[in-house]
């Protein structure tokens, strides 16, 4: 085994070789990688997409080790890795949204594991990415990733410039912005946060809460027996709101409630515990267990369903990053009764109005396996209540 080709891997040695082989192989990847050594990596997986390009049967060891090497060179930091990166296909797959979906996934790890500066000279720079074998959606994907991973991504005009041109074809990332805002104030990494810190809300049956749980006095429930909560949920809105975990539904077995209430006088924050403790909820049905409800704040409920919806489903997977963010704040939408045609400006100063609060899932109608949130917003003029919940199991 030399420096530059460890054994005599290629793709047709691949094709019909054992778990064993493979593993090896893999093993050689990660190790010609962790020094810095790319033309060998780089070779086989050139050789690899050009098997599957040339219209051969793709055997599983070469989708396998394809995935290694995209993984090792994403973890890299470095133009030399990035550079051979750039010339990989994400996936060996033909269909298209498979292969969509693989550089989604993609440039979810460049975005963690490389720095912006290369990114942006490399991917971005007039004249980059000519030997670059990924989409525009790789980049636009990549563009909105780096704004969760970097927080700087202002400061470099030429990814300033790529956002303008999405801007400009309608394309669906161009709604978010190039920082966060206020209730993406979690997503920022601490000063001196250790390496296990994460903005990653842990699944039930592991779940915190900010505050202590809230209960109806009977005060409280003396304020508010007059106010009459009419249900108002519609099939438009409770798609609005369910989007952060729309692929628990579509790939999965995800149940969704998404329901709305009005009444002709406003809830005090202070009684909504008394007003909630009578709404007709799907996931607590009337003489079940009632619901526990907690306090909560605007960035923890979007730390919660932007988790929902970056993670995988029981099957399936997730939207990764930039696509997550955007299905979150779809669900603040929905939940805060923003306007469709409001831009996301308006919909984040209506999501800091908004009371919010989490809500346990400890009833039957929850599988409580992994896969499971509720949350509650008592909505700006403090008239409509809007309540999500759903959860998913294996």
């Amino acid at each position: 085994m030399n420096q530059e080709s460890p054994g005599h891997a290629t793709a047709a040695t691949l094709a019909t070789a054992d778990s064993a082989y493979t593993m090896f192989v893999g093993t050689a990847i990660d190790r010609e990688v962790s020094v810095g050594r790319f033309v060998w990596v780089g070779g086989l997986g050139e050789e690899i997409a050009a098997w599957a390009a040339a219209g051969k049967d793709v055997p599983s060891q070469h989708g396998e080790i394809l995935d290694r090497i995209l993984r090792a060179l994403a973890a890299h930091a470095g133009r030399d890795s990035l550079r051979t990166l750039l010339r990989l296909p994400a996936c060996l797959g033909t269909v298209a949204s498979g292969r969509l979906r693989a550089e989604r996934w993609l440039a979810t790890l460049v975005a963690h594991g490389h720095r912006i500066e290369d990114i942006a000279e490399l991917v971005f720079a007039e004249g980059a990415g000519s030997d670059s074998v990924h989409s525009r959606e790789f980049a636009a994907c990549l563009l909105h990733e780096l704004v969760l991973t970097s927080g700087r991504v202002e400061e470099h005009p030429t990814l300033c410039s790529f956002a303008g041109e999405l801007v400009d074809e309608g394309h669906p990332l161009a709604a978010l912005p190039l920082s966060l805002l206020p209730a993406e104030r979690s997503l920022r990494r601490p000063p001196n946060a250790d390496d296990a810190w994460t903005w990653f809300v842990p699944p039930t049956p592991l779940a915190v809460f900010d505050e202590p749980e809230l209960h109806a006095s009977s005060p409280m429930r003396q304020h508010t027996a007059d106010i009459d909560m009419t249900e108002i949920s519609t099939d438009a809105v409770a798609e609005v709101m369910g989007a952060a975990i729309q692929r628990w539904c579509s790939e999965s077995n995800g149940v969704v409630a998404a329901q709305e209430f009005w009444s002709p006088d406003p809830v005090a924050p202070d009684d909504f515990a008394a007003v909630f403790e009578r709404l007709p909820l799907i996931p607590w049905p009337e003489g079940k267990s009632k619901a526990r409800l907690y306090a909560s704040t605007s960035d923890s409920v979007l730390r919660v369903l932007l988790s929902a919806a970056v993670r995988s489903p029981a099957y399936g997977s997730g939207m990764y990053g930039a696509y997550g963010r955007l299905a979150a704040w779809r669900s603040l939408r929905g939940l805060t009764g923003a306007p469709a045609d409001a831009p996301l400006a308006r919909v984040a100063e209506l999501v800091e109005q908004t009371e919010w609060f989490r809500i346990a899932t400890t009833s039957d109608w929850f599988h409580e396996v992994a896969w499971d949130l509720a949350v509650a917003a008592l909505r700006p003029g403090r008239q409509e209540i809007a309540v999500l919940a759903a959860t998913d199991t294996d």
